[in-house]
């Protein structure tokens, strides 16, 4: 029998965005990188390319609109023509924090946006 070992696309596509994310965060050029670790350049810019394709088509401008949840004592006491709200752009995502806005809160909402 062969000695060799068929990936699934799957397992070969995790394996690529794996070395692209290495050698980003090497700062080496491509061919540079490529040659230090015995990978054919041709191979890497067509994973770089086919991982690129499909990060695009999945990643969308997404706005989110979060409306937060306040007890009667901060609804009585929020001015409604407050001004100094703001937005956030993360990534592909825009959302608005209120002026009212809880610092744990949008501490735990960044933590989440980065996972995405």
């Amino acid at each position: 029998m062969g000695g060799f070992i068929l990936k699934s696309t799957n397992e070969n596509q995790h394996l690529w965005e794996q070395r692209i994310e290495e050698r980003d965060k090497s700062g080496m050029s491509i061919a540079k990188w490529c040659e230090k670790n015995c990978i054919n350049k041709g191979q890497y810019h067509y994973w770089n390319k086919r991982i690129s394709k499909n990060s695009n088509n999945i990643t969308e401008n997404t706005f989110v609109e979060i409306t937060p949840i306040l007890s009667n004592i901060e609804m009585a006491t929020q001015n409604p023509n407050s001004s100094s709200d703001f937005q956030i752009f993360f990534k592909s995502i825009q959302v608005t924090v209120p002026s009212n806005f809880k610092p744990a809160s949008l501490t735990g909402l960044m933590k989440v946006l980065q996972e995405l």
